[in-house]
């Protein structure tokens, strides 16, 4: 079982995603990291797309997160809501020339992902994390209804193994299904 991390900052949101790798390896799920601010992809526009064909990090991770069974998202909450790395790759990623099930789709990256959102904002990062399940169900996802908030827990390392599990029987599911069908 393969699951993409988007990391979209450093610092405290780095050594959440840890933690919540740690709890998903000790599931046996192969985790693939992400760092966009690292990635330091340009600015997404129309313009910037025709010059640039290819992104080679983008295209690497377009083609991890196709393949991957789940995704996990850990970003902070910037300015009440979501931080411009995770946008902008979210803009690049829409642009891959990938497709599903045969079918040319711009949501490839996320269609049927079960995905957990996390963040470690200074806030309880609410805001972020409603618009991030809004966004990202939008794009297909299947996004977990426990979510991971550092500030709001009481108990860090009880609510990372329940959302993982969670994760970890959604992909399971997801993954039986689609054998079945086959």
């Amino acid at each position: 079982m393969n699951i993409v991390f988007l990391e979209a900052s450093q610092g405290q949101n780095k050594t959440l995603a840890s933690k919540i790798e740690t709890a998903a390896v000790e599931l046996d799920m192969q985790c693939i990291r992400s760092d966009l601010v690292d990635l330091n992809l340009p600015l997404f526009s129309i313009a910037e797309e025709a010059y640039i064909v290819r992104i080679r990090p983008i295209e690497k991770l377009g083609k991890a997160m196709k393949a991957a069974d789940g995704l996990v998202v850990v970003s902070p909450e910037y300015n009440g809501g979501v931080p411009p790395s995770l946008v902008n790759a979210i803009a690049w990623l829409s642009r891959m020339d990938l497709d599903f099930e045969g079918v040319k789709d711009w949501r490839t990256c996320f269609v049927n992902k079960p995905t957990l959102i996390a963040t470690a904002s200074g806030g309880a990062g609410i805001r972020l994390l409603t618009a991030l399940r809004i966004q990202l169900s939008y794009l297909g996802s299947h996004v977990l209804a426990r979510d991971i908030s550092l500030v709001r827990s009481s108990n860090i390392d009880a609510d990372i193994k329940l959302a993982v599990n969670e994760l970890h029987r959604l992909c399971l599911g997801l993954s039986r299904n689609s054998v079945e069908q086959a």
